[in-house]
């Protein structure tokens, strides 16, 4: 009597031929259909996680650009507040830096039907590689002899 070989556990092994064996396995183009619908599928989520960060990336700009505007308001009423004179008029262009950046911000004075208030509109750019980007953001306020 011939041994057979046996596993560890003391089992028997078993050579299979025929239909049962071939049918274990994945054919080539089943292999290549997965494989296309992997990549189909990777492509679609890759490319939604690029607009989020961009997405990200934008409120996140916004976000500092209305913290500059309303940064601009508080400075415009501490350097007023207590002044017997009215705000002057007019529009002015400056360069701030807030967050690790540099911001432009347009403020633009205006009378208002009150003597004593003014109606203030800053706008804010971001500067990115020397020239202005946006507008990002824009704030209205109106500002006044305390």
């Amino acid at each position: 009597m011939s041994a057979k070989p046996t596993g560890p556990l003391g089992i028997t092994a078993h050579r299979s031929f025929g239909r049962a064996a071939r049918s274990r396995g994945f054919t080539l183009l089943e292999l290549m259909v997965a494989l296309a619908v992997l990549a189909i599928v990777a492509m679609a989520v890759f490319g939604r996680g690029g607009d989020s960060v961009r997405d990200l990336y934008t409120m996140e700009q916004r976000t500092l650009a209305r913290w500059v505007a309303e940064n601009e308001v508080a400075r415009m009423r501490l350097e007023h507040r207590g002044s017997i004179q009215a705000i002057s008029l007019g529009t002015v262009r400056q360069r701030v830096r807030q967050g690790a950046r540099s911001w432009q911000v347009v403020k633009e004075t205006q009378s208002t039907s009150h003597p004593s208030l003014r109606r203030v509109e800053v706008t804010v750019y971001a500067v990115e590689e020397g020239r202005e980007v946006g507008p990002l953001d824009t704030l209205v306020a109106f500002v006044g002899r305390y």
